[in-house]
């Protein structure tokens, strides 16, 4: 492991998703995944390459960026990675999902079981409570090749949930967060991409998973949703993975109304690596503008992170949500990024920037640290 380096904690990967939709074996090193999905002429495929595949069943996927050795190379030793599979209704904007919330549960436990697998492995370690935190900074301390990435399960779009009754069920089995919704309508409400609220069916819902203490995630919420959570909601909550709304047009982004609501009851801001989510100069909202390569450096997150501090008047509630792995690859992520660990590289960039060591680690790590101790203290 590379000396002089800082924990560092993603708040949002889709490793399951990653390794299941797009066939991935996020044990290997990145450029092994590389020279699988699109190997070098003249040479063969290998099995597991998409490259000749007669239907690829995931246009969205880029080059592949994120791995558990790239990982550890750039000592992101704790994420928050998700399950993620949500209903498909006409409204919503992508192609990928379910059309039965029945099929969705079933993918969402292959999600669960696929994290079980792989901390059956050693790769990762479920992160349950307060103490199996601690232990992970701990032992992140003094990381080597072989040290399991810490895992705090979450949900994004709860489809896989098929009701209140198993809200217990699925805080036994680890899961500590849960966004509602997603693109589209899903079976609890609206989320990005549209202008509708709650369904009466989630209410019950939200009942169960506060009783449960688990963290509610805002992230993808329409903008009606938003504020009924905020109104209805009383437990911890965050926003995995947004940016500005101020800096960027759409309404996948934060107003700055939004962000001091979360703010305002400690909650914490993770920012997002994507160029969709970077470049002023597109919306989120009409997605068929976007360019086919990113535009944008790493230092772009800064910004976004500069307007909430400085909207705040603090640094106490900005984290890392990179989304790094969340149905885009190198093509659109920053221009100075290349695998994960290029993480560290980020931590630079802020010091460049002006941050104090002290604000940097808050970023970087304490303050979601600080988040699920107070949530699950």
């Amino acid at each position: 492991m590379p000396e002089q380096t800082t924990l560092i904690i993603d708040g949002h990967l889709d490793m399951a998703f990653n390794a299941l939709h797009h066939r991935r074996d996020l044990t290997q090193d990145i450029y092994t995944l590389r020279e699988r999905e699109d190997p070098k002429p003249p040479g063969p495929s290998h099995p597991d390459s998409l490259r000749d595949r007669k239907h690829h069943e995931s246009p969205s996927r880029g080059t592949a960026t994120v791995s558990l050795p790239q990982m550890r190379e750039g000592r992101v030793g704790i994420m928050l990675s998700t399950i993620m599979c949500r209903v498909q209704t006409p409204t919503a904007q992508l192609d990928d999902g379910q059309r039965t919330q029945a099929a969705a549960h079933a993918i969402g436990q292959s999600h669960l079981h696929y994290y079980k697998a792989l901390e059956r492995e050693g790769q990762i370690r479920f992160i349950h409570d307060v103490p199996q935190l601690d232990a992970a900074v701990v032992e992140w301390q003094s990381p080597d090749e072989n040290t399991p990435v810490g895992l705090i399960l979450s949900m994004e779009s709860a489809d896989p949930i098929l009701g209140p009754e198993q809200v217990q069920w699925w805080w036994d089995h680890g899961l500590r967060s849960v966004g509602l919704t997603h693109f589209g309508a899903n079976t609890w409400g609206h989320g990005t991409g549209t202008r509708g609220g709650l369904y009466a069916d989630a209410f019950p819902l939200l009942d169960a998973l506060g009783q449960s203490n688990i963290a509610l995630d805002l992230t993808h919420a329409s903008d009606l949703v938003f504020w009924q959570l905020i109104d209805y909601w009383q437990g911890p909550i965050h926003a995995s993975h947004c940016n500005c709304r101020a800096l960027v047009p759409g309404q996948r982004h934060l107003s700055d109304e939004m962000i001091k609501a979360i703010t305002e009851r400690d909650g914490v801001i993770g920012l997002v690596f994507a160029e969709g989510m970077l470049n002023p100069e597109l919306n989120f909202d009409t997605p068929d503008a976007w360019p086919q390569n990113a535009r944008r450096p790493m230092s772009a997150v800064v910004d976004h992170i500069d307007h909430i501090c400085q909207l705040t008047g603090n640094c106490d509630h900005v984290a890392i949500g990179s989304d790094l792995d969340g149905g885009f690859g190198r093509e659109m992520a920053p221009v100075d990024y290349n695998t994960i660990a290029d993480l560290q590289r980020f931590l630079d960039i802020l010091d460049r920037r002006g941050y104090s060591t002290e604000n940097v680690e808050a970023i970087a790590h304490g303050n979601l640290l600080r988040f699920f101790r107070q949530a699950w203290s």
